[in-house]
């Protein structure tokens, strides 16, 4: 049994003084470095691709992952700061200032990344605006984010129109006065198939009419989600009006209309009651869904709050005060 023992200590021994620690990166196989590139931050890919063509070529190869990334251009109304901000992660921050070219790094990042949320808040005027319009990469987010009073209307629909039709959420932050192309905004397949959607304080009372229609019209999927914060009224008594054949029911809080497929109808609500109005004298919320023909009245969410928290996030409103 000794000698066993002894034999295997041996085998040991001499498989250890056999290995070679002298194997070097441009040793390994592609597939090696490509397994170790994926578990490198961004910041270490960038100084990777810049020692070799073949290291460049494996490393632009390799999608990374973003938690966050944030677009910020400059111009002549909001000041020279460009930004590129990236969170990665694992929670850490990357914040690029000053760049000389900021449109070749954001280029690059938008072809490598996969963003679980994008920021863009790119100006009209800024001097890499044409640039980004005639874009025509690919770029992969679940949730986008679109500042209209600092982002050019060219610049929105071409974000839209260059990204994966994958989208869980687009936010639009507009300004109540700023005039959003919601035509052009509505024709593109992003917007159709988006899951949720929203504007925030935007007052065009046809609003919620177009954005219904075009789920008519695109026989849109049952749990597609619109909402509108506005400071008119008028967009609940525009719809009805313009829908008043395909009404099915209707009451001071909501409208439900027909669509053309048996199967599913449009809900519309109208997150506005006495509570509210006293406490928000110039909001109005409205929420668009599509929901199954066969939902009955009394299956209907009143949590009106808890949708109203989703497009207006405001810490300084105690939401829990409202019943």
């Amino acid at each position: 049994m000794s000698s066993d023992v002894e034999k295997s200590i041996e085998t040991t021994e001499k498989l250890a003084n056999d290995l070679n620690y002298d194997t070097n990166w441009c040793d390994m196989p592609p597939e090696v470095k490509s397994k170790c590139i994926g578990k490198m931050e961004f910041k270490e890919r960038l100084s990777l691709r810049c020692t070799a063509k073949a290291e460049r070529s494996l490393v632009d190869s390799e999608k990374i992952e973003f938690q966050k990334g944030s677009f910020l251009g400059e111009s002549e109304r909001y000041g020279p700061l460009c930004q590129v901000s990236l969170d990665s992660k694992d929670g850490s921050k990357l914040i690029f200032k000053n760049l000389k070219d900021p449109f070749e790094l954001m280029k690059y990042i938008w072809k490598v990344g996969n963003f679980e949320n994008l920021v863009i808040h790119i100006p009209e005027g800024t001097s890499f605006e044409e640039k980004v319009i005639k874009y025509t990469g690919k770029m992969s987010a679940k949730n986008v984010e679109f500042n209209v009073t600092l982002c050019a209307t060219e610049i929105i629909l071409a974000i839209l129109k260059n990204t994966k039709n994958e989208f869980e959420s687009i936010k639009f932050e507009a300004d109540h006065d700023n005039d959003l192309p919601i035509d052009e905004i509505l024709a593109t397949p992003q917007i159709q198939n988006a899951k949720y959607w929203h504007i925030r304080c935007y007052d065009k009372k046809d609003t919620l009419r177009k954005v219904a229609q075009v789920w008519i019209d695109k026989n849109s999927v049952i749990g597609s989600t619109f909402q509108l914060y506005s400071w008119l009224e008028g967009p609940f008594d525009e719809f009805l009006e313009h829908f008043a054949e395909r009404i099915v029911s209707k009451s001071e809080e909501r409208v439900r209309v027909r669509t053309d497929n048996a199967d599913r109808h449009i809900l519309l609500e109208w997150g506005w009651n006495p509570i509210l109005k006293v406490h928000f004298e110039l909001d109005n919320y409205f929420r668009l869904l599509v929901i199954s023909a066969d939902i009955k009245e009394s299956e209907y969410d009143d949590d009106c709050i808890g949708w109203i928290r989703k497009i207006h996030p405001n810490p300084d409103i105690d939401y829990n005060y409202f019943p």
